[in-house]
């Protein structure tokens, strides 16, 4: 997957003039969903970043060791990603099949 935050934040269709700095763009008004990604580049110590960043990652690393144990099963489908499209994702979905028996289970906690 991918985000192009710096893509979208320059989007002719979405902003006038997106290569300006104009911080007075959202004088009186909040951002519309969707218009605005709020979230910093900088080094996490030193800059902008999203307060909830570090348990985000965390977990996305759990989660990915989760689902790396389970034996799963993806049927014939068009998996290409179209990369004119931001955010993208293959062109059909994507399905996955969970055996019902599977001997890899993730224990309960």
């Amino acid at each position: 997957m991918l985000l192009d935050v710096p893509g979208h934040h320059r989007d002719p269709d979405q902003w006038p003039e997106p290569h300006r700095l104009d911080p007075r763009r959202f004088l009186g008004r909040e951002p519309g969903p969707g218009e605005l990604i709020a979230q910093g580049g900088a080094a996490a110590r030193t800059g902008h970043r999203c307060p909830g960043e570090d348990i985000t990652v965390h977990l996305l690393a759990t989660l990915a060791e989760t689902l790396a144990d389970l034996e799963l099963d993806f049927p014939d489908q068009d998996l290409r990603i179209p990369v004119t499209r931001v955010p993208t994702r293959p062109r059909g979905g994507m399905s996955v099949r969970i055996p019902t028996r599977s001997t890899n289970r993730v224990p309960a906690r």
